[in-house]
């Protein structure tokens, strides 16, 4: 009697929306393993709507093992401690190691400190669910107290825009509140068209600051000092330095020094090891893209794909990836619509924002349809209805506010 041929392991180490989408797009005929200290994929562009109270931590997230099993695959929850691409191996924390056939690192990225003393121990970070609520529980604090109240963002780009939206919603008149925005860079939201600094400075109330060409050289308990001495008294700074990569591509071999990321052919192989598939924010490709969600779900599928025909003796197509317009909440105050160098900024956009968390929870969330649907309509009650009402309940209020424009990146 001839013995059953063992089906390929497939290794997924990551469980946000590259390593999610990965998983998801692999079907019968692979023993897929994926991995993630986590227990619940996170729908990280929208978490900045904790902070205002907008969403629920619950709203947010999704129960990885409920989706890896129903997909047909197994979710070990656990911490890569190790990545030996010569053994095809990958050790854990708590678990044995797990040999692979080909593997797929979706592993995001971290907190980026750029090595300014004082981040992690006197910053809130802004790179996850439970950050964004702690911070959303600090800023209603200060909304209590008796005195004046200094919160200082440090970063300009999509997160500090986002965050500043957020608390400008929940201060609401409170003028015993003021907000610093700091930016190393001569504008805010450096890689968009010019248009959308001018538009976010005027749109921001009163008891705003933008601090823009102003670089942190440290982060105190009750402030910051920037590089030229001037000293920002804060009761709650909030870090949205971006993403880094994490050490593990460094020591696994896949980056060619800490800190960077991990180089990737255009079929998001790993340079030297063509089982080993890069998706997300880890990848470096050869024309860098920007480290988007949409990006990530793609990435993930393709090297999904990639593997496959991999594993099967075929050779992997190159990705190509698609630029997506890019929707910017600014609070109840706008939204904005990034499509190149044109930005459009109206309030109604705001429908088409929730309108996107709403279609990919629905895609990852492999349940029936009835049970989808009540998943929806549980997400959009708690916090579509609040995000959208008192915005715009007329004709006037869906175009009010509307501005074009756009300008050199």
């Amino acid at each position: 009697m001839a013995r059953k041929a063992r089906q390929p392991r497939i290794v997924i180490l990551g469980g946000g929306f590259a390593g999610l989408a990965a998983a998801l797009e692999l079907a019968d005929g692979f023993r897929v393993t994926l991995v993630d200290a986590r227990a619940s994929f996170e729908f990280l562009p929208n978490i900045h709507e904790l902070v205002s109270g907008v969403k629920r931590p619950d709203v947010l997230r999704l129960p990885l093992d409920r989706i890896v099993r129903r997909a047909g695959h197994r979710f070990v929850r656990d911490t890569v401690t190790a990545i030996d691409t010569h053994e095809r191996r990958v050790t854990l924390e708590r678990r044995a190691a797990l040999s692979y056939d080909a593997l797929i690192v979706a592993l995001g990225g971290v907190n980026a400190t750029h090595g300014v003393p004082g981040v992690e121990e006197h910053a809130f970070a802004f790179k996850s669910v439970d950050d964004c609520d702690r911070i959303g529980r600090r800023i209603r604090k200060l909304l209590r107290a008796a005195r004046r109240q200094d919160v200082v963002i440090v970063g300009g780009g999509l997160e500090g825009i986002e965050a500043l939206g957020e608390i400008v919603r929940v201060r609401g008149g409170h003028d015993g509140l003021r907000i610093h925005l700091v930016e190393a860079g001569e504008r805010l939201l450096g890689d968009a068209p010019s248009d959308l600094d001018r538009f976010v400075r005027e749109l921001a109330p009163d008891g705003v600051e933008f601090l823009t060409d102003a670089r942190v050289a440290r982060v105190e308990d009750g402030g910051i000092v920037l590089e030229d001495g001037r000293r920002i008294p804060s009761q709650a700074t909030i870090w949205t330095g971006g993403p880094a990569a994490p050490s593990l591509l460094a020591q696994a071999g896949l980056a060619k020094r800490e800190g960077a990321w991990a180089p990737v052919t255009p079929t998001l192989q790993a340079t030297g090891h063509p089982n080993v598939f890069i998706a997300g924010d880890c990848a470096e490709l050869p024309d860098p893209i920007a480290k988007q969600a949409y990006h990530a779900l793609d990435m993930g599928r393709w090297a999904a794909e990639g593997a496959r025909r991999w594993l099967e003796g075929q050779t992997p197509n190159d990705f190509e990836p698609a630029e997506k317009p890019a929707l910017v909440s600014f609070g109840n105050r706008t939204c904005f619509l990034v499509a190149g160098e044109r930005v459009l900024a109206a309030p109604a956009l705001a429908v088409a924002k929730e309108g996107v968390f709403e279609l990919v929870m629905a895609q990852l969330d492999r349940r029936t349809p009835w049970q989808a649907a009540t998943g929806a309509a549980f997400r959009l009650r708690e916090a579509g209805f609040a995000l959208l009402r008192n915005s715009f309940v007329s004709r006037d209020g869906l175009l009010r506010g509307t501005r074009i424009g756009g300008g050199a990146r």
